[in-house]
């Protein structure tokens, strides 16, 4: 099943209700990432790396998702997030707690979309 942010966020909303409207959502190219500065992107939450053949990698920070989610490229988390930076269909998709003391959203969150969209790099926490 092909999944965009849209699909993904549908299914979120779905599943967790009024608990979504805790959440901002900001769906942006890697590119666009590392310079932006959108309210509440620095805060803690989930970070979904997608492009239109499939879900890459999910994960989850608890006090910067941005941050913790550039990281993995750097890193080159599963030998492929490197060559994700110079791919422009690749974005990032995070859905950061708009208030930070809300962060037990963020695992909980975390955990369904790992087990709901079966990224093609999976989360070591969860085998």
């Amino acid at each position: 099943m092909t999944r965009n942010s849209e699909s993904i966020c549908t299914e979120v909303s779905e599943e967790f209700g009024p608990i979504y409207e805790q959440f901002r959502v900001i769906d942006i190219t890697l590119d666009k990432a590392r310079t932006a500065d959108e309210e509440f992107i620095w805060h803690p939450g989930v970070y979904v790396f997608w492009n239109s053949a499939e879900v890459i990698k999910v994960g989850r920070h608890f006090t910067n998702a941005r941050k913790r989610a550039l990281e993995h490229i750097s890193a080159d988390t599963g030998g492929r997030m490197k060559a994700l930076d110079a791919d422009p269909n690749t974005n990032l998709l995070l859905l950061v707690v708009k208030n930070p003391d809300e962060l037990h959203w963020v695992a909980a969150l975390e955990v369904f979309l790992e087990t709901s969209l079966k990224p093609s790099i999976a989360s070591k926490r969860l085998g």
